[in-house]
């Protein structure tokens, strides 16, 4: 029916001669309903991880159910996304739909997300965050996936636990979040941070916040792009990651790469915090011009205009 409805839209809008160029689906919903659509040169934004999507939905099941599982989510991958033109929003994400999905898309490259670098600097200028002294900040929504929980061990080994407080931006929509915010509130105080530690929630205008930290941490198990890593990093904020999948080491490189440590390891991510605040590089405008949005313009109309 969806689809039904998105093919009579679409003839609608172009009864008056005019076809459109080409289309952009940029969710997994969106996906499946333009396949079934059959409408023509259809560009899939794919912008998560396909390898960790499967896992999610595989969960914990064992046995037939686990094989049931993971057999059902990759044929319907198989028939979303086989033969389709996919724009990736970086190159990691390529090699875990390809080589670890096994998908095989009619064509397939990365573009990174478009980024308004004096727009994001204009709103960080609106307010100085209500905060007492230095500061570490992530923003993220409340979920496992996030590691809150590995960043709050993190900043509780670290020296910077001394001199700096954390703020952890964000807030929680499903209940699953809603009991992951719970355990993070508990593990606060478990490790005796309450006065270390503000959970702000749900932040209309993150920059300020961002923008005025000494340091941008992130200790995700997954991203797609992080785009919160390059939004700080034009902010002029010093940035360590979990190298997870994907995008952080497509972004953290050359003499940012040492700023990456593995996921799940809060004693590697400790020492990165303190490294960073003693010593982070300069980084200007003509390493981040990859993620302008003027390149990635440029880079969607030449990409469509040679299908």
């Amino acid at each position: 029916m969806l689809a039904w409805r998105l093919r009579r839209c679409v003839a609608e809008i172009e009864a008056d001669g005019r076809r459109f160029d080409f289309f952009i689906s940029n969710a997994e919903d969106a996906d499946r309903i333009s396949r079934l659509a059959c409408l023509p040169h259809v560009y899939i934004r794919y912008r998560n991880s396909m390898v960790e999507y499967l896992r999610g939905k595989i969960g914990d099941k064992s046995g037939l159910k686990r094989l049931f599982r993971t057999l059902k989510w990759r044929i319907r991958f198989h028939l979303t996304y086989g033969g389709r033109d996919i724009i990736t929003v970086s190159d990691a994400l390529q090699r875990d739909i390809v080589d670890e999905v096994g998908v095989h898309p009619h064509s397939i490259r990365t573009i990174y997300n478009p980024f308004d670098f004096e727009a994001i600097r204009q709103l960080a200028r609106e307010f100085q965050p209500p905060v007492d002294g230095p500061y570490i900040v992530y923003a993220a929504r409340f979920s496992a996936r996030k590691r809150q929980d590995l960043l709050l061990r993190a900043f509780c080994d670290s020296h910077a636990c001394q001199s700096h407080k954390l703020v952890l931006i964000g807030d929680a929509y499903t209940e699953a979040e809603k009991n992951w915010r719970e355990q993070i509130a508990l593990q606060v105080a478990s490790l005796g941070l309450q006065d270390k530690v503000l959970l702000p929630g749900f932040q209309t205008n993150p920059y300020p916040w961002i923008k005025h930290a000494a340091l941008f941490a992130m200790s995700s198990d997954s991203e797609g792009l992080p785009t919160v890593l390059i939004e700080s990093l034009i902010l002029g904020t010093p940035v360590v990651s979990t190298d997870c999948p994907t995008g952080p080491s497509e972004i953290l490189t050359g003499r940012l790469s040492p700023f990456l440590c593995a996921r799940n390891d809060h004693l590697a991510l400790a020492v990165r915090i303190d490294e960073a605040l003693a010593h982070y590089p300069h980084v200007g405008d003509r390493e981040l011009a990859r993620f302008s949005a003027e390149n990635s313009i440029r880079q969607y109309l030449a990409h469509c205009a040679e299908a």
